[in-house]
C-alpha cells in the first residue's frame, strides 16, 4: 500500500463508484444534471449510455446521494428474461411479500399499491436501471408498462436506463417506439480529452490527500500525456494505470510518476504503447503537470 508514502487518507484510484470522487467534466456534469432535473420535476423516463469504463454507474450513484432527500431510489442491477423477473426484484428491492406462484397481474398490482403508497407519503420511488442494455425487450417493455400507472397529475415512477451503447440502437428499434417516445432526455457519456483526463487525475489525488495544498506525488506533462495516449481518457483505465504507478514509485521511493513506470504498469497491464505515441517535443508538450510542494 502507497498511501503512507504519499500523504494520503485513502487511494486515490479504486475503480469503485464512489461519488465522493465524482468528476464533473462537461459530458458528466450534463448527464448528471439530465437525471436530476428529470427526478426532481417528475419528467418521467431518462436514459444515460457510454462505453465501459466511462464513469456511468458512478454517475448512477452520484444521483443517488444527491436526490435520495426527496425520491426512494430503488437499484435494478441485473437484466431480466421477462417482466415477471423484474416485478419480482423490485418486490424485493423494497421488501415487500409476493409469493412464488404470483402470477403477472397480481406481481403488477403489488407493485402499482407500492409505488402509489410511496407517492401518498411525498417519497415517490425512481428505478435506477444498471446496465440496462442487458435486459430482455419484455423486461424493457414492463418499464414502459409502469408509466400506466400515472395519474392525472403525477408520474407514479420516474425510471433512469443506464447502458452500454448498443441500449440506443435497441431503443430505436420500431418495437421500442413507446418506450422511446417516455425518454424526456438522453445523453451519452465519451471517454476524456487530455485536459480533462488531467483535471481529473489531480481531483482525485486531491480529494485522497491528507493536505490537499501540498501534494506529495507529482505527474508531469509527458506522463499525462502518457497515460491519456494508453488509456484514450477512459476513467477506468486511467485508475488502473494511475494506481498501479504509483505503487511502483512508492516501492521506488519516489515522488514523481515517469513516462517510464507508465510503460512498466501498461506492459503488467498487458495494454500496449508504443514510446512514440506519447513522446513529443518539449515545445508541444501541454501543461498539464500536477506538482505538489514537497
Amino acid at each position: 500500500m502507497y498511501d503512507a508514502f504519499f500523504n494520503l487518507k485513502t487511494l486515490p484510484f479504486e475503480n469503485t463508484p464512489d461519488p465522493r470522487f465524482f468528476f464533473g467534466s462537461e459530458e458528466h456534469r450534463e448527464a448528471l444534471a439530465a437525471i436530476e432535473y428529470t427526478i426532481r420535476m417528475r419528467k418521467g423516463y431518462v436514459c444515460v449510455t457510454g462505453p465501459v469504463g466511462t464513469g456511468k454507474t458512478t454517475v448512477g450513484r452520484t444521483m443517488i446521494s444527491r436526490c435520495s432527500d426527496s425520491s426512494r431510489i430503488v437499484p435494478i442491477l441485473h437484466g431480466h428474461e421477462d417482466g415477471k423477473q423484474l416485478l419480482r426484484q423490485i418486490l424485493r428491492a423494497v421488501e415487500v411479500t409476493y409469493h412464488a406462484l404470483d402470477d403477472h397481474a397480481i406481481l403488477l398490482e403489488k407493485v402499482f399499491t407500492f409505488l402509489h403508497e410511496q407517492y401518498a407519503t411525498g417519497e415517490p420511488v425512481v428505478l435506477l436501471v444498471d446496465e440496462a442494455h442487458t435486459m430482455s425487450d419484455s423486461a424493457l417493455e414492463e418499464l414502459r408498462m409502469l408509466s400506466n400507472y400515472d395519474t392525472n397529475r403525477a408520474k407514479l415512477v420516474q425510471v433512469v436506463l443506464v447502458g452500454q451503447p448498443e441500449l440506443i440502437h435497441r431503443l430505436q428499434q420500431p418495437e421500442m417506439s413507446s418506450l422511446r417516445q417516455r425518454l424526456a432526455m438522453v445523453k451519452t457519456l465519451r471517454p476524456m480529452n487530455i485536459q480533462e483526463t488531467a483535471a481529473y487525475i489531480g481531483h482525485r489525488i486531491r480529494l485522497a490527500s491528507i493536505d490537499p495544498q501540498h501534494l506529495q506525488v507529482r505527474f508531469p506533462g509527458k506522463t499525462l500525456e502518457a497515460i491519456f495516449h494508453l488509456t484514450h481518457g477512459v476513467p477506468r483505465l486511467i485508475n488502473y494505470i494511475c494506481d498501479g504507478a504509483m505503487l511502483l514509485a512508492s516501492v521506488k521511493k519516489e515522488r514523481e510518476i515517469t513516462p517510464a513506470m507508465i510503460q512498466t504498469v501498461a506492459a503488467d497491464l498487458s495494454l500496449s504503447l508504443k514510446h512514440s505515441e506519447f513522446v513529443s517535443s518539449t515545445s508541444e508538450t501541454p501543461r498539464l503537470a500536477l506538482a505538489g510542494n514537497m
